[in-house]
């Protein structure tokens, strides 16, 4: 196994975040991996050009957010074209599917290029798990044709609970095991916080891997140290070196 997937409950609940934990804490733990965006859309958020001013960053104004995020996150030297298939300016990806656009066979190829160079490679979705990738393919069809082991990104805020239970089980309803799920504290004025997370964990049968606070700027900042379920953190690593 060399990928893993990475899916949210929802847009705009921290999947580049979770993410960048994962790439940092694996980093940390000796894997040598990379982030994957194959489709990315829209800029609704500033880039922070001052924090993310590496000399790889080779990014322009029409560049996504979170594929920089991805590429600041890595030690690895890659370009911004290496993580990235496609980007849009739109923020729905049906409309450009739908006009069959995306090429599910260079999203493949890119990917192969990727997990034939480095130990581990976390291919981070757009939008949810059944979001469309072209006129056929969902993402979590496509990651099922991967059969790539899925880790979610849970956005804790109204409802999350149902978008969380609902997104796990469609996971393994296609027969591809979860790895594990983070969560991420977008609403800092959400009440009952811990007892979203208390009940989460007793309804989801994979183990959380750890809860990202709710911290400015965390692309910027080193989120993997929130990610403390060691155990299974090595266990992943295990499993990424078969």
């Amino acid at each position: 196994m060399r990928t893993f997937f990475v899916t949210g409950t929802d847009t705009s609940v921290g999947k580049t975040i979770c993410s960048r934990a994962i790439i940092q804490v694996l980093q940390e733990m000796g894997t040598q991996i990379v982030g994957f965006k194959p489709i990315a859309c829209g800029q609704d958020e500033p880039v922070y050009a001052d924090s993310l001013d590496d000399p790889k960053n080779d990014y322009g104004d029409e560049d996504n957010r979170d594929v920089l995020v991805l590429q600041n996150s890595t030690k690895e030297n890659v370009s911004y074209r290496d993580i990235n298939s496609y980007t849009f300016l739109q923020t729905v990806p049906m409309i450009t599917a739908e006009k069959g656009r995306i090429k599910l066979d260079k999203i493949d190829q890119d990917l192969a290029r990727l997990t034939a160079t480095y130990d581990a490679v976390a291919v981070e979705g757009s939008f949810g798990w059944l979001s469309p990738m072209n006129e056929r393919f969902t993402f979590g069809d496509w990651v099922a044709k991967h059969k790539m082991p899925v880790i979610v990104a849970v956005g804790i805020k109204e409802g999350c609970i149902n978008h969380a239970l609902l997104t796990v089980q469609s996971i393994e309803n296609m027969g591809l095991p979860v790895l594990g799920w983070i969560a991420n504290r977008i609403n800092p004025g959400l009440g009952h916080y811990a007892e979203i997370i208390d009940l989460l964990s007793s309804r989801i049968a994979a183990p959380l891997l750890g809860c990202i606070p709710y911290i400015h700027k965390p692309e910027t900042q080193d989120v993997g140290k929130f990610l403390t379920n060691v155990e299974q953190l090595r266990h992943i690593q295990a499993l990424l070196a078969k």
